[in-house]
């Protein structure tokens, strides 16, 4: 069994994200802390990814569709689809990753 308090993980930064990558095999949690008014730009992986907002709301858009999300909405992002995301307050939410993103590895132990 591996824990930890996702806030104490080892993280790094893309633009104003700060993001804490959690890995086992197959699968892939990361915790983002996000301020108002921060982006994640467009974007697609070959990734499955599913985002759960814990705290704040942020705009979200997958393919072609924005949705507005806040606190414990999900969204599923099929591998290959675009996506970006815009907050809206500061916010905390958590990607989760299938297969394991090892570019995301890469970065948190160059950190």
């Amino acid at each position: 069994m591996h824990t930890a308090h996702t806030a104490a993980i080892k993280s790094f930064t893309i633009g104003a994200l700060t993001l804490h990558p959690f890995a086992g095999n197959e699968l892939m949690a990361v915790r983002i802390d996000a301020p108002k008014g921060a982006v994640a730009p467009a974007h697609s992986h070959p990734h499955e990814q599913m985002t759960l907002v814990i705290a704040g709301r942020l705009r979200f858009r997958v393919g072609d569709e924005w949705r507005e999300l806040g606190p414990l909405d999900i969204v599923q992002i099929p591998g290959g689809v675009e996506h970006e995301a815009v907050m809206e307050e500061d916010a905390i939410f958590f990607d989760i990753f299938h297969p394991v993103r090892a570019d995301l590895l890469q970065r948190q132990a160059e950190a």
